[in-house]
């Protein structure tokens, strides 16, 4: 009896299932996939963004506003790969076993890729509430949520993700204990901490810690000359030694209730300035010797509206050659699957993979949770 071996598409509709499963950031926020334009690692593709409108005062005359999406270029730069050697056994195994020992494990390690991508973009958010004590409150997330709120952030669509030491400190919390439990996929079930003032929290192994650059050795710098109404950078003043101020570094400004965080890691040298480039604009003038103060060490995480951040995929093209492949496209994700040959080591190879971007798409939408528990 001839044996039957499992098809390349078998094994990326399999990996695509678990793919999704495994997702928890990846899961709620905005996705934008295309199955007409295969891609390769670097390519730059345009994602569409969420539909806007303005509401204006109605006078003599309705302004009609086109309905067309915004776009935003996104650069296609994580191609993740899991590939695998295996046996005539192994590829004679039924799907269910080979799904077990082979395609969970890789699905759920490119899972983690895709997720740790995503929580990075904390680097984009300034607007934040701070965990007071090692305690935690249900005070904290009520700051979070006043965050969000003062931002006009749609109520709809929130979600928060923590890292696992802050959900130790919030899930003991009687709001927590009795909140709502809900999650699509296996993922969100398994990491859901319930609905809590208006938000789902989950738990996710890949959020971030943030180290701040200490400029000057201190939380506290000064900034050098004043700087106007909507700018985007300014000079901090000379320091006695080498400072440095890390992209993603949040500062607030003496007598200012704004938060500003810093676009690109700027080392300053001993003895002179340097100038930092900074989001949002200014709001006002600054005065010379306006005092920054820096966030600390803190666990970035992260609540925020569907629409703040994106993740952006495209399928990969098939390989040219003997090597058999297939791709499978699902719910604004795309996986991978290829056979191969090595003839000079007389061994077959399975690769899994994925090509995906992430892009901060209104950061003022977002907002992080400091727990400075670190």
């Amino acid at each position: 009896m001839a044996q039957t071996f499992l098809t390349s598409l078998d094994i990326a509709r399999e990996a695509l299932i678990v793919l999704e499963n495994n997702l928890v950031m990846g899961e709620l926020v905005y996705r934008d996939f295309s199955p007409e334009f295969v891609a390769g690692r670097g390519a730059t593709v345009v994602a569409r963004q969420p539909t806007t409108f303005t509401a204006t005062a109605f006078t003599t005359n309705a302004v009609a506003q086109a309905a067309n999406e915004g776009s935003v270029n996104v650069v296609l730069d994580s191609l993740y790969d899991v590939s695998v050697e295996l046996t005539s056994k192994e590829l004679t195994m039924n799907i269910v076993d080979f799904r077990e020992q082979i395609i969970e494990p890789a699905g759920r390690e490119l899972a983690q890729k895709v997720d740790n991508a995503l929580t990075g973009l904390y680097v984009d958010v300034a607007g934040h509430g701070t965990v007071l004590g090692t305690t935690a409150a249900v005070d904290d997330i009520a700051r979070i949520r006043k965050v969000l709120n003062v931002g006009k952030v749609p109520m709809q669509q929130r979600s928060a993700v923590m890292h696992p030491s802050t959900e130790a400190l919030l899930i003991v919390k009687d709001a927590f204990l009795h909140a709502e439990k809900r999650g699509d996929n296996q993922a969100l079930k398994e990491g859901s901490m319930g609905r809590v003032f208006g938000m789902d929290f989950y738990m996710d192994q890949n959020v971030r810690d943030d180290v701040t650059g200490g400029a000057g050795g201190t939380p506290n710098v000064l900034f050098r000359g004043t700087a106007g109404s909507g700018g985007t950078s300014a000079t901090l003043d000379t320091m006695d030694s080498a400072a440095t101020c890390v992209k993603g570094d949040v500062f607030t400004i003496t007598g200012r209730p704004n938060e500003w965080y810093v676009m690109k890691t700027v080392t300053q040298t001993a003895g002179t300035a340097a100038t930092i480039s900074f989001a949002p604009g200014l709001g006002g003038n600054i005065a010379d010797d306006s005092t920054a103060t820096l966030l600390p060490n803190h666990i970035a995480n992260l609540a925020f509206h569907k629409n703040a951040f994106a993740l952006v995929t495209r399928p990969l093209a098939m390989p040219i050659g003997g090597a058999n492949g297939s791709v499978v496209n699902h719910g604004g994700l795309s996986m991978r699957c290829v056979y191969d040959y090595t003839s000079s080591t007389k061994k077959n190879w399975m690769s899994l993979d994925i090509l995906f971007g992430v892009k901060t798409l209104n950061q003022k939408l977002a907002a992080r949770l400091c727990d400075q528990n670190v």
